[in-house]
């Protein structure tokens, strides 16, 4: 696939957005397939062969583990009470997808068919709970992996643990640099776009649109925000965009007013927004407030109805990026992964979960691509999971990511989410709209993220 260059104005009905999303589950054939989620097309030995040892997971210090009966445990340490509360519907979406996988057998690893087990323990987004949580699920729980924890501080604080212990930390529901980190292979990050790739993107969009931008950027005061202002600037060196402002804010509290104000005097006409959560819709509505009128662009993990619906006619028109299909855009109704989601989340969903929301979207997909990952494992063992994990290539027409997208995870690129969409959001509509995509980064993350974003 040819990575496309340059973004042409308008939705294109080539592809999507969701939340911050993942993978989830395609089907054919009869009703009975129809209703079994399913975590797409990969050949169980398309990447790893039955009797290879692992070549990049060094197993050989870590204490023994064995399943014992046909469940496999997993936990997940998540953010279910406090500002960050919202967090809670990935594991909503996640337990939907796997109650509807166990409904219909369970996962089958090298021939043995298992149950999937959730435990979830409240962290309110705190690291020292964070850390807390990890110790009991893997001391008390006896989990065989963490799945989705949330937060790049939060899996900060517990990738030495996973490292020590030889638990796979999967799919860590944050785009953050770190995870390319050759000294921690036991956490994999998540299909969310890799926020250095949202930089990369912006950065094309505005040398062929706008190729003398004053730019402004609010960002968290964390490694999270970091990562969009210290990227950013060391892609426009040498050229003629400049950044005329920065600020931050702190991520516990989410008022950026001040911050908005600062920004919005130096008149740029580009703000970026490398915020997250409660803090999007109000730097969009202090934006509006303040009578400024850049072009905005917004972090992926704001792009759930939930949150960008907080901002209201504020958000019309912002910029971000989505590696996944839009729960609320009518132009996927017919198509079967989305109908699958939608199907799945009436029939073993809570009652107050919404079919629309990207967050429930990227919980049963990360569900899904986990799946596939146990699927395509030659034994049900850590090492071998996680080798597995590490080599799963040509993931494509997954639950709902963007049609025409592929996933690759090699000894080299240790990142997934590097194709995906351009979006706007239209607030008339009540989605993200595709400008362009699907864009093609395969490989690129690390090229374009300063060494000490990865391995710090």
């Amino acid at each position: 696939m040819e990575r496309t260059r340059t973004f042409r104005h308008g939705a294109r009905a080539v592809a999507t957005i969701a939340v911050v999303a993942l993978f989830a589950a395609a089907c054919e054939g009869s009703r009975d397939e129809e209703t079994k989620p399913t975590s797409g097309n990969g050949d169980p030995t398309a990447t790893t062969v039955e009797g290879t040892p692992p070549t990049l997971i060094d197993a050989s210090q870590c204490p023994p583990f064995s399943i014992e009966g046909d469940t496999i445990k997993l936990g997940i340490s998540i953010p279910q009470s406090g500002l960050y509360s919202a967090f809670d519907d990935i594991r909503v979406g996640a337990e939907i997808f796997f109650d509807a996988r166990n409904a219909q057998g369970g996962v089958t690893v090298a021939g043995t068919d298992y149950k999937i087990e959730l435990t979830a323990l409240d962290d309110a987004y705190d690291a020292q709970e964070t850390v807390n949580n990890v110790n009991e699920l893997i001391n008390d729980e006896d989990v065989f992996a963490l799945f989705s924890v949330v937060g790049t501080k939060n899996n900060l604080a517990i990738r030495d643990i996973v490292q020590e212990q030889c638990v796979p930390d999967l799919f860590a529901a944050t785009g953050a640099a770190a995870w390319g980190n050759k000294d921690y292979p036991w956490l994999v990050g998540t299909p969310l776009v890799p926020y250095p790739l949202e930089m990369r993107a912006l950065v094309d969009y505005l040398t062929e649109n706008n190729p003398t931008a004053k730019v402004a950027i609010l960002r968290a005061s964390d490694d999270f925000g970091a990562t969009y202002s210290e990227v950013f600037s060391s892609l426009i060196e040498g050229s003629d965009i400049t950044v005329v402002k920065e600020e931050t804010y702190n991520p516990e509290v989410f008022d950026t007013k001040s911050q908005i104000t600062s920004l919005a005097a130096t008149d740029a006409d580009v703000l970026i927004l490398g915020t997250t959560l409660l803090a999007c819709p109000d730097a969009l509505g202090n934006v509006k407030d303040a009578g400024w009128e850049p072009l905005v662009y917004l972090s992926g993990t704001c792009t759930s109805k939930t949150i960008i619906g907080l901002a209201g006619d504020a958000a019309d028109g912002v910029f971000s990026v989505s590696s996944f299909m839009d729960p609320a855009d009518p132009q996927w109704e017919s198509n079967v992964q989305m109908q699958l989601f939608k199907d799945n989340i009436a029939e073993f969903g809570p009652d107050d979960a919404d079919p629309e929301s990207g967050v429930i979207g990227f919980g049963w997909s990360a569900a899904a691509i986990l799946v596939e990952a146990l699927e395509r494992s030659p034994e049900l063992t850590r090492a071998a999971v996680m080798e597995t994990t590490r080599t799963m290539a040509d993931v494509s027409e997954i639950g709902l990511m963007v049609p025409g997208a592929v996933f690759n995870l090699n000894a080299d690129d240790w990142f997934l989410g590097e194709t995906f969409n351009l979006v706007q959001y239209s607030f008339s509509k009540g989605y993200f709209e595709v400008v362009d995509g699907p864009l093609d980064f395969d490989g690129e993350t690390t090229t374009v993220t300063p060494a000490e974003l990865i391995n710090g």
